[in-house]
């Protein structure tokens, strides 16, 4: 963090903070984060800053978590989220209609519903003027017992935040906070005692203290809190003095646990669940409407809890489809294929039980980041437990394909399979491959659905990991064959085709191809 916070310094005084960010590795392909609101009478402001917030909202490992404290607004706020299906909502309701009161109750439910490592806590009408959610979760990723707050300026609903303007901005050392669910959960929650506005975020940080998780103030993780004029001026023209005894419970607390062990159920009714998504139909329908063609197998595929399923594009491959749909269905529950423009019938004669969804987009050249990252948003639309890259020039070694033992008895997000390429024969692989041990290489290909994802890399359109989720996983004892350079013929059209769309570089050299003198073993030779 020292680096990056250097290189933040160093940006010319004239670059707002915004544009600051370009400099902060983000690198996170799992953010395991839970984003907690509390709502109330939030709507038509949270519609205006919703758009700016999206893209941080949408990343890896990232939930958010609405308390819808009233009903009123449930009806207008599903609408609107349904309108951002990439970002994994989860809105818990209070059926009792009530008048205004302190968060903390609200803020309890949703925390008792967040189901990931760390929690920030925001408001809906919060705009993020700076990357917040990277810079708090940079920090306790370093520190790991400690808390982590940006900083919040007050301003109007329609103010247009120029440099000049930003410059005369007060920021107040409030703003967001993050912190490990589990440190929440140790001192349950916000103390719900407190009845009236203010004072329960003062007193949730001296608890936190007690327990000793300390606080880390990070002024870059800039946030502006938007108002209606007269909200503003009431917030400002705040003059009032809390009484004695009620400065002493904010600030100087006696007990770092002040709830029952009932906090955070005062209500509990599920709305909108990203993990069980009754909208999921309509909103994939809504998606796959862009595309050329698009085949839905059934409805009840979007009620249907999946154990695993695969994700499988296509270009020209009807010699190896059928083989391909028929290998996959003895291992997988199912299989979402997406078709890159095939002129060859490939995306007509993708036919069988186990295809649960096939679309087929314009093809605009090769863009195997795009098409894998489009294959994961039709994929969000699903409930399953796991989910696998698989080509269709790809096949299973039956002797090593244990998928089920193999999820059963182990907890890491990512697991990796062996492979080797076959070479004139079924039964013959290339030990002299590049990049391989003896023709034996490994590869990411399974990994655990956390919910809507992408594949984040440096790389343009090839040779990347087939995994949004990186870091410590599982060489699994399972081995695959790829079939892709089987054939003289296939090689050299392979070469051809790497020569052309590699205008990146890649990969260095494509000569390993045209090479016919490798040694070659039979695949049986391979134990794992």
């Amino acid at each position: 963090m020292t680096i990056i916070f250097e290189k933040i310094k160093n940006v010319k005084r004239e670059k707002t903070n915004r544009e600051a960010q370009k400099f902060i590795n983000r690198t996170y392909h799992n953010f395991d984060l839970s984003i907690v609101m509390p709502f109330y009478k939030r709507l038509e402001i949270f519609k205006k800053v919703l758009p700016v917030n999206a893209p941080y909202l949408q990343r890896n490992g990232i939930e958010v978590i609405i308390a819808l404290d009233s009903p009123e607004e449930e009806a207008g706020l599903i609408e609107l989220i349904k309108t951002h299906p990439f970002i994994n909502w989860k809105v818990i309701v209070n059926d009792n209609v009530h008048d205004s009161r302190n968060p903390a109750p609200v803020l309890n439910v949703a925390i008792r519903h967040a189901t990931k490592k760390y929690v920030l806590v925001s408001d809906p009408e919060v705009e993020f003027y700076a990357d917040v959610i990277q810079l708090l979760r940079d920090q306790l990723e370093n520190y790991p017992r400690h808390y982590a707050t940006g900083t919040v300026a007050f301003v109007e609903e329609k103010d247009v935040m120029t440099r000049e303007r930003i410059g005369k901005l007060w920021f107040l050392n409030y703003g967001s906070i993050m912190v490990r669910r589990e440190h929440l959960e140790e001192i349950r929650g916000y103390d719900e005692n407190f009845t009236i506005w203010g004072g329960e975020d003062d007193n949730i940080r001296k608890r936190l203290d007690l327990i000793g998780v300390k606080g880390l103030h990070v002024s870059e993780a800039k946030s502006l809190h938007r108002e209606k004029k007269l909200r503003l001026n009431d917030r400002l023209n705040r003059t009032r003095l809390f009484p004695p005894k009620a400065l002493k419970k904010m600030y100087y607390p006696n007990d770092a646990i002040t709830n029952k062990e009932d906090w955070g159920l005062e209500f509990n009714r599920l709305s909108y669940d990203w993990q069980n998504n009754d909208y999921a139909e309509k909103l994939c329908v809504n998606y796959m409407n862009s595309f050329r063609n698009y085949h839905i197998s059934n409805p009840s595929i979007f009620k249907t809890k999946y154990r695993k399923l695969i994700l499988a594009q296509s270009y020209n491959e009807i010699e190896f489809l059928t083989e391909f749909l028929d290998d996959m269905s003895k291992y997988f529950d199912g299989v979402i294929l997406l078709d890159d423009g095939s002129s060859d019938g490939t995306y007509e004669q993708a036919l069988h039980d186990k295809l649960l969804i096939k679309a087929q987009k314009e093809r605009n050249g090769f863009n195997d980041l795009e098409n894998r990252n489009i294959l994961l948003n039709i994929a969000s639309f699903f409930k399953t437990d796991w989910l696998c890259f698989m080509d269709i020039d790809e096949r299973f070694d039956e002797r090593y394909a244990n998928l089920e033992e193999i999820i059963q008895g182990h907890s890491e997000n990512t697991i990796w399979f062996y492979f080797v390429n076959v070479w004139d024969s079924i039964d013959l692989f290339n030990v002299n491959f590049p990049d391989t041990n003896n023709g034996l290489f490994i590869r990411a290909r399974m990994f655990k659905n956390i919910g809507r994802t992408q594949i984040i890399t440096t790389q343009k359109k090839l040779h990347f990991a087939a995994s949004p989720l990186k870091g410590k996983g599982l060489n699994a004892p399972i081995m695959v064959k790829h079939l892709g350079h089987i054939t003289k013929e296939r090689r050299l059209k392979k070469y051809n085709f790497y020569k052309k769309e590699d205008i990146h570089n890649d990969y260095p050299d494509y000569e390993y191809l045209l090479n016919e003198s490798s040694e070659l073993k039979n695949v049986s030779e391979v134990t794992l």
